[in-house]
């Protein structure tokens, strides 16, 4: 029998070895899901630059091929012409002119500022003015809200582009070198005879914006032209 002052017997220590073991395996289990973690972020980044590089991607694609202004080998004086016929093609297809309305582009004789492009479009309210062309880039503009006038839409998207682009408002490169339209074929007829514009071009009724291409006339081809 035990003394009545001998100590109360203590549980026995798991052995040093398995503890460490234990630790060890309780240490390893998120350095593991870091770095599966790490692998699928690399995966990742791996099909994302594949897709940016596919043409699939990074080329914009047209369902129906429709493009509008000069082709790469055509004279102005030939744009010229097969833009005219693309409007009195359009009057004929539907009679009286006043068919569906259809995407055209309206290129100033030279490029325009708010006040020039007002004047062409003056006075035309059912016409939907979409999208103003600058060199390569392209700026969409809203119609006019009530109490304002198309100039100020106009006047409103060149300080825009200004402070986009970080130069000045009266930057001459700030001039629309064109402009989209939509409008039924008599409107795209109407503005082909006003002063101030070289070229009016019509697509087909079924062509829808931003599936077709579009090429502004270049200052030099203005200039050749003269």
């Amino acid at each position: 029998m035990a003394a009545s002052g001998a100590r109360p017997s203590r549980r026995i220590a798991p052995d040093r070895k398995v503890r460490r073991r234990r630790e060890w395996e309780d240490t390893r289990r998120p350095a593991w899901v870091m770095w599966l973690s790490v692998a699928c972020l690399v995966c990742l980044a791996v099909t994302v630059v594949a897709l940016a590089g596919s043409e699939r991607m990074s080329r914009p694609q047209a369902i129906n091929g429709d493009a509008l202004g000069p082709d790469n080998s055509e004279t102005l004086d030939g744009y010229l012409d097969r833009a005219a016929a693309s409007v009195q093609d359009a009057v004929d297809d539907t009679g009286d002119g006043h068919g569906a309305g259809r995407w055209a582009l309206v290129t100033p004789v030279a490029p325009s500022g708010p006040d020039a492009l007002a004047e062409i479009f003056g006075g035309m309210s059912d016409l939907r003015v979409s999208t103003l062309l600058f060199g390569n880039s392209r700026w969409e503009i809203p119609e006019p809200a009530d109490g304002h006038r198309r100039a100020d839409v106009f006047t409103t998207a060149r300080d825009q582009v200004a402070v986009s682009a970080g130069t000045a408002q009266d930057d001459p490169a700030l001039d629309a070198l064109g402009v989209l339209v939509h409008g039924t074929p008599d409107d795209l007829a109407d503005l082909a005879d006003r002063p101030g514009v070289l070229a009016v071009e019509a697509l087909p009724a079924d062509a829808a914006y931003g599936r077709f291409g579009v090429r502004p006339v270049t200052v030099e081809e203005r200039e050749e032209h003269r």
